[in-house]
């Protein structure tokens, strides 16, 4: 037996699927944010796959959103540019 098992987590698998969520205050427009984040990436949005929800307390608003991802390069440039943007507060 080789020790390996093809059904193991292999990590991030590229191309793929891929979801993240931004958080920010909640009257930032992360939709805005994402969606010009995502195109400046050339990361392609999944269709209705976007959700959207105030915090309890109405002070935050987080986002997530589906997304087809390239490489991991990709990746990794999505998630630097929403972590770089003023709008942004946290992203998962």
């Amino acid at each position: 037996m080789s020790g390996t098992d093809d059904t193991e987590e292999k990590g991030f698998q590229f191309p793929g699927r891929f979801e993240l969520t931004v958080m920010g205050d909640a009257d930032a427009d992360l939709l805005a944010v994402i969606a010009n984040e995502m195109s400046a990436a050339g990361v392609a949005q999944m269709p209705c796959e976007l959700r959207e929800k105030l915090s309890s307390g109405g002070r935050f608003r987080s986002v997530s959103a589906a997304f087809e991802c390239a490489s991991r390069e990709q990746l990794e440039a999505l998630h630097a540019a929403l972590k770089a943007h003023p709008a942004v507060k946290w992203t998962l």
